[in-house]
């Protein structure tokens, strides 16, 4: 009851704290990041699920290198060999990390409309877990088994490719209190400016991340187009900024 005598009525201290723990996730799970916007969940599902993919290329390459079928030297169930044909090798590893990518994706939404903050397994893997075990496990995998053997020639690249990725990702919208950014001089005073800015640097590294991945796919001499490549990438928004800076002032 009020204690004017009226009949408001008063949350009970047990109701207060129940709330309390609700709040705090609410805004434990806006501080994490997970608050997408639509436009970024659709940048994010296409990038990461292309990541996943790329290895196919390399089973593509090395198709004919690649044994019919490939001893894991594993047993299954009531002793049976659990060796893989080739097409499982080359197409059907990097499609199950599609498959998982896809599904984390759709958890990771559910999470965000419900504004709960996701247990720590699913932010591990998150949107970049399964695209790093494909580009990195699942190639190693066709290399190892085609006899081409794991190299940094072609590790360098890959990593260097995740990376880019990962820094599009933060960049795609990122707050102008971020402690990783795009400070400009051009961008300091113009929240769109600054919003356009590093929405187009996100989706250039992402893009250029998954070249650069690509081309270490394709060919066995990627580190001065990969060097370039990324050279290129870091450069090319500041010059897209003042570009639009001058249009905007002129």
């Amino acid at each position: 009851m009020d204690p004017k005598g009226g009949t408001r009525p008063v949350m009970s201290n047990r109701k207060k704290k129940e709330a309390l723990p609700r709040d705090l996730e609410i805004r434990g799970a806006e501080l994490y990041g997970k608050h997408l916007s639509p436009e970024k969940q659709r940048a994010l599902l296409i990038v990461t699920l292309a990541a996943c993919a790329l290895p196919m290329i390399l089973g593509v390459r090395y198709w004919d290198q690649i044994p019919e079928i490939v001893e894991t030297g594993l047993i299954g169930p009531g002793g049976k060999d659990d060796s893989l044909p080739r097409w499982a090798v080359a197409f059907a590893l990097p499609g199950l990390m599609c498959l998982l990518e896809a599904i984390a994706h759709f958890m990771l939404l559910q999470y965000q409309k419900r504004m709960k903050i996701p247990p720590a397994f699913n932010r591990m893997m998150g949107r970049w877990g399964f695209p790093a075990i494909s580009v990195l496990f699942c190639s190693g995998v066709i290399l190892e088994t085609s006899g081409q053997g794991l190299s940094w020639n072609f590790y360098t690249p890959c990593l260097l490719g995740l990376v880019l990725m990962l820094l599009g990702s933060h960049m795609f919208d990122c707050p102008t209190d971020a402690k990783l950014a795009l400070r400009f001089s051009f961008t300091e005073n113009d929240p769109v400016l600054w919003k356009e800015v590093h929405r187009f640097a996100g989706w250039l590294w992402m893009l250029a991340g998954l070249v650069v991945i690509a081309w270490s796919m394709l060919s066995a001499d990627t580190t001065f187009f990969s060097a370039l490549l990324a050279l290129a990438a870091l450069v090319v928004p500041m010059l897209y900024g003042r570009s639009r800076a001058g249009r905007t002032n002129g």
